[in-house]
């Protein structure tokens, strides 16, 4: 039954629970369950959250009053909603109203209505997410298995499915598999069922994101097991720490050398940007994406005020300071693939606006869920753990890709943001 013990409580502990608070405790279960199998999966769930949260919010009164004086709420609406009036702030300075660019921002704004609906309900999103996640592996594996290469933008060999590039699949499956590793033993003692599961989660995760050889997701791997070393598992003693890094490193060491495969995709970076510092090519994986920074720096300078939205780029070989680096593909990138950075594009997009908006998106809730992982309250500290785990995954992915350009993944960072801040800065009962 959803509706038990750790899922939905009233304060006296009895099950209390209308069909609409059902149907939003199943949506949040089901939300994540095909996120990376199924085209539109999660932005359906998400929709349908926002639909009933909305229509709660109206019918009982459910009022922005809980908001009043609650400061880390306040700023997580602000989140929440910055991206999308960066986009239009961006829209009006150019004079250029194009409502599809609102699409995709839209989502995390239309959560507010979430978080304030989950802000009254004592959900616990964790909860469900340590059984969905681990069984979206499973499905996702599954699917992988039937078909692994269908995504064919990519026919390199490379696991992506047709919903999921390979890169994109790379990031998702890290972090859902560390997500599967943080919820670990996390309210206690697993069942057996739910150790299986997990572990079997973590595996699937694993092998997922070496077989869609996704750098980017890779690079969140360190951070994120040394948040689980100090915070999850606590281990704060120099020595016990020295002791498992250690350990930790030896393994990363071993798959390095086990699988080429990823040992030569890691050698590649480096090997790309020696040769780019020497004056080598430009246009390899590494060098363009030095490039794009570089020439997304010089570009926003040009016009820090109101971004150039889109594709509204001016001809690279108009900016003096640009010349030394141009490359036809370079352009190419730029116009049609953006920066392959979530801070930069957004700054390109919507300019100043845009800027603060992407760092408001990752620093308010990853301040919010680092309180929250210091908790004695373990329903708060569960949530601070697993949303600390989310924003600095997406972080790391957003240094060398966009991670909310995609209306699936935006989509998925509304629901994550918006019920695991609810978890944490819900009032608790007394």
């Amino acid at each position: 039954m959803l509706a038990h013990k750790g899922v939905y409580l009233a304060k006296d502990g009895h099950v209390r629970a209308s069909i609409s608070d059902l149907l939003v405790v199943a949506s949040l279960a089901l939300a994540p369950l095909c996120f990376l199998s199924i085209r539109s999966w999660t932005i359906f769930f998400v929709f349908f959250l926002i639909l009933v949260a909305a229509a709660e919010v109206a019918r009982k009164g459910y009022g922005f009053a809980v908001l009043r004086g609650h400061r880390a709420a306040l700023w997580t609406v602000a989140a929440l909603a910055s991206s999308f009036f960066a986009v239009a702030m961006g829209e009006l300075l150019r004079g250029q109203m194009q409502a599809n660019l609102l699409d995709g921002p839209s989502r995390p704004l239309l959560a507010t209505l979430l978080f304030v609906y989950l802000l009254h309900k004592p959900v616990d999103f964790v909860r469900l997410l340590e059984w969905s996640v681990p069984i979206s592996l499973v499905i996702l594996s599954g699917l992988l298995w039937w078909h692994p290469y269908a995504y064919v933008n990519i026919p390199s060999g490379r696991l992506g499915t047709v919903a999921v590039d390979p890169l994109t699949l790379g990031q998702y499956a890290t972090l859902l598999g560390f997500i599967c590793l943080y919820t670990f033993n996390l309210y206690g003692v697993d069942s057996l069922a739910l150790k299986t599961l997990k572990i079997l989660g973590m595996v699937m995760a694993l092998g997922i994101s070496l077989g869609t050889e996704s750098r980017s997701g890779w690079a969140a791997i360190p951070w994120l097991l040394l948040i689980w070393v100090v915070y999850v598992q606590k281990i704060r003693k120099v020595q016990t720490l020295f002791w498992v890094l250690l350990g930790l490193s030896a393994l990363g060491f071993a798959i390095w050398k086990l699988m080429p495969a990823v040992g030569d995709r890691i050698a590649l970076v480096a090997t790309e940007y020696a040769s780019y510092l020497r004056g080598g090519s430009h246009d390899t994986a590494t060098g363009l994406r030095i490039s794009l920074l570089r020439a997304a720096s010089l570009l926003f300078l040009e016009q820090p005020l109101h971004g150039y939205g889109d594709t509204a780029y001016p001809a690279l070989t108009s900016i003096p300071a640009i010349a030394s680096f141009y490359t036809e593909a370079l352009q190419f990138a730029v116009v049609h693939n953006g920066v392959h950075n979530e801070i930069m594009q957004s700054a390109l997009r919507s300019g100043i606006f845009g800027l603060a908006s992407s760092i408001l998106m990752i620093v308010v809730p990853a301040v919010v869920f680092y309180r929250g992982s210091t908790s004695p309250v373990p329903s708060v500290r569960a949530a601070g753990l697993v949303g600390l785990c989310y924003t600095v995954a997406v972080f790391c992915f957003g240094l060398s890709t966009e991670t909310f350009n995609l209306k699936y993944t935006i989509s998925f960072y509304a629901l994550m943001i918006s019920a695991l801040a609810a978890q944490v800065l819900r009032p608790q009962p007394v």
